[in-house]
């Protein structure tokens, strides 16, 4: 499953927007158009440096999803604030 998120760092908060519940994203959704993948927005607290909000981003994303950790990569945006993530079933 593939997804485009907005990350916002320094917030005061840890929170998945966008969605009511990530499990509602389509498991089987396989496409390779960037413009046609579901999009979430991302609160994070960690700052943007040394990969602390991307660590954050998986961390919550596992617990959200409930899944370990090492089944979500960021395929696109490691050092942007838009990103593409793919979670492996």
């Amino acid at each position: 499953m593939r997804f485009k998120c907005k990350v916002i760092t320094r917030a005061s908060r840890n929170e998945v927007l966008g969605i009511d519940n990530l499990n509602q994203l389509d498991v089987g959704f396989k496409n390779n158009s960037v413009d046609k993948l579901p999009e979430l927005k991302i609160y994070l607290t960690a700052v943007p440096v040394d990969g602390k909000a991307n660590k954050e981003l998986i961390k919550l994303l596992s617990k959200e999803l409930n899944i370990g950790k090492s089944k979500i990569i960021i395929i696109k945006g490691e050092k942007n604030k838009e990103k593409i993530i793919e979670v492996l079933f």
